[in-house]
């Protein structure tokens, strides 16, 4: 089981990361395993600190501008969204209308 703390909003790269564990972030998240997830054992296994892409509104891109689709399904989010993702690029691939403008180039 998967259970992360996402600090958002902490820009940072991939040469400007420490890759430390926060105590105090590990702390929270052992706390809320022990609150919210019952049966788990709450302190880690492994912990880690990851990188990825974000947009300013934390939404994806899934656009198409002439015969390019454009998509970002980023955000740290965007593997839950896999399929549903790739549905969107196959349909905007095709031709289909955009069935989420929500989430075209124009409101990035």
């Amino acid at each position: 089981m998967k259970v992360a703390q996402r600090d958002g909003g902490i820009p940072t790269t991939a040469s400007s990361r420490t890759q430390t564990i926060d105590a105090a972030g590990r702390s929270r998240v052992v706390d809320h395993v022990e609150r919210w997830l019952p049966g788990l054992v709450p302190v880690p296994t492994a912990a880690s600190t990851c990188l990825y892409t974000t947009t300013p509104d934390e939404d994806f891109v899934l656009d198409r501008v002439g015969p390019v689709v454009v998509l970002s399904p980023c955000s740290g989010h965007g593997a839950k969204f896999a399929p549903l993702i790739g549905e969107v690029a196959a349909g905007l691939a095709s031709g289909a209308p955009h069935p989420y403008p929500r989430f075209g180039l124009a409101s990035a």
